[in-house]
C-alpha cells in the first residue's frame, strides 16, 4: 500500500511538472533579443509580419476549476520567450484546457459502542486541468 501511494504521488508530480512547461518550435530565423515589454500581443494578424516560432505555454494546472487569471501568467511567458527570439509580436492562436490526470481524496472511519459498530466514509474526486496558450512569435515590419 505504501509503495502504491508513493507511485501515485510520483505520477502526479510528473504530470504537474510536464504540464507547466513552455515549448518552442522554430519555424523561421531568430533575431537579436529585445525586452519583453516591447513585445505586442495580437489577436488578429498584422499586415506585414514574419513568423519566427510556435510557442506553447502553460497557464498552470488546477483541480476541478481553472483559475481565470492564469492566462495572464502564460501571456507573460509568451512575451519572455518571444523577446528572447527577437520577436516584437505574439499572434495568439488558441487558449485551451488539457486534462492531465485526476485527483481524488477520500476519508473513512469506524467506531464501536457498547453493543454496536458503526462506520462511514466519503470521497471527492475530479480532473487535473492544464490551461494552455498557443501562439506564434512574429516580427512585425513597420
Amino acid at each position: 500500500m505504501k509503495h502504491l501511494l508513493h507511485s501515485g504521488a510520483a505520477i502526479l508530480i510528473a504530470s504537474l511538472i510536464s504540464g507547466c512547461a513552455t515549448h518552442v518550435t522554430m519555424i523561421g530565423p531568430a533575431r537579436p533579443p529585445i525586452t519583453p515589454a516591447a513585445v505586442r500581443i495580437y489577436e488578429n494578424p498584422p499586415r506585414h509580419y514574419q513568423q519566427i516560432a510556435i510557442i506553447n505555454s502553460s497557464a498552470g494546472t488546477t483541480w476541478l476549476f481553472p483559475d481565470r487569471d492564469s492566462p495572464d501568467e502564460a501571456i507573460a511567458d509568451l512575451r519572455r520567450e518571444a523577446a528572447a527570439l527577437g520577436a516584437n509580436g505574439v499572434l495568439l492562436q488558441a487558449v485551451y484546457d488539457r486534462p492531465v490526470g485526476g485527483l481524488s481524496v477520500g476519508v473513512g472511519g469506524f467506531g464501536y459502542g457498547r453493543h454496536n459498530f458503526y462506520g462511514g466514509g466519503g470521497s471527492v474526486g475530479g480532473p487535473l486541468i492544464n490551461r494552455r496558450v498557443q501562439a506564434i512569435a512574429i516580427y512585425v515590419r513597420r
